[in-house]
């Protein structure tokens, strides 16, 4: 077995809370990236960039607010090849009112569908947060930065679903060794959870793929030092001796 991009062994409230903080420095990093890149007009310095996103942001309504918004921002956040046509969208929207585009279409049943699925999963797998617990949570995300973006906290919901028949369990002695495959910046399931996990399986590796700042490694961004190495187990049976560390693409 290959767990590529790994979610922690937390509950998953708690993944949520920190893919979170892990999305607001993902944030950080792209609007420095966008002030590196004066064609796209929106500021020459990170806080220029955050006061006009902040203001696009404000001045939806209607259909497609700050909600959509915010989903689009976190599909955006989670792979490089999308910021390039995100900041020239935003830009778009705030020198001539272009409207902006969902990342998730309504009418579009496989997108809907995947959303609930998730949703389910989640309310079905662990633990549930109390309302005092998602408050806080909110409140902790809303001290780090007022806009952060609360869409990835779907375990919220299942404070109000039936209790899980029965909790995740990690580590079975017939299992076979697991490999995983990680993006040290990963934003959507971020490292240190990634490296939790791995301690909850014995005997498993890791590949660890550096300066990369995407969601999915194994068989998704074509690094040859990534997928070689999965390959090689997939086909043999056979792990690593120790931990792999391979070279990304580093930003676009």
């Amino acid at each position: 077995m290959v767990l590529d991009s790994v979610v922690s062994p937390d509950r998953w409230h708690d993944f949520d809370v920190r893919q979170a903080f892990g999305v607001l420095d993902q944030r950080d990093v792209l609007f420095e990236w966008i002030a590196a890149h004066p064609e796209f007009g929106l500021g020459d310095t990170k806080q220029q960039v955050g006061e006009r996103y902040s203001a696009a942001r404000a001045g939806l309504t209607g259909e497609f607010g700050p909600a959509e918004f915010d989903n689009l921002v976190y599909e955006t956040l989670s792979r490089t090849e999308r910021w390039e046509p995100f900041a020239r969208d935003l830009a778009a929207r705030l020198h001539h009112g272009t409207p902006l585009s969902p990342a998730l279409p309504e009418p579009d049943p496989e997108s809907r569908n995947y959303e609930a699925a998730l949703r389910t999963v989640k309310c079905a797998d662990s633990r549930r947060p109390t309302e005092s617990e998602v408050i806080g949570s909110t409140r902790a995300l809303r001290a780090a930065d007022p806009e952060p973006v609360l869409t990835g906290l779907e375990a919220a919901t299942c404070a109000y679903w039936p209790k899980p028949g029965e909790t995740a369990r990690f580590g079975h002695p017939a299992m076979p060794p697991v490999l995983l495959t990680q993006a040290v910046h990963d934003p959507t399931t971020p490292l240190d959870g990634a490296r939790r996990m791995q301690a909850r399986l014995p005997g498993a590796r890791m590949v660890t793929l550096h300066d990369s700042y995407s969601h999915g490694a194994f068989a998704s961004q074509r690094n040859a030092c990534v997928d070689d190495a999965a390959a090689e187990y997939l086909l043999t049976g056979s792990l690593p001796t120790r931990d792999v560390d391979c070279r990304g693409p580093g930003l676009p």
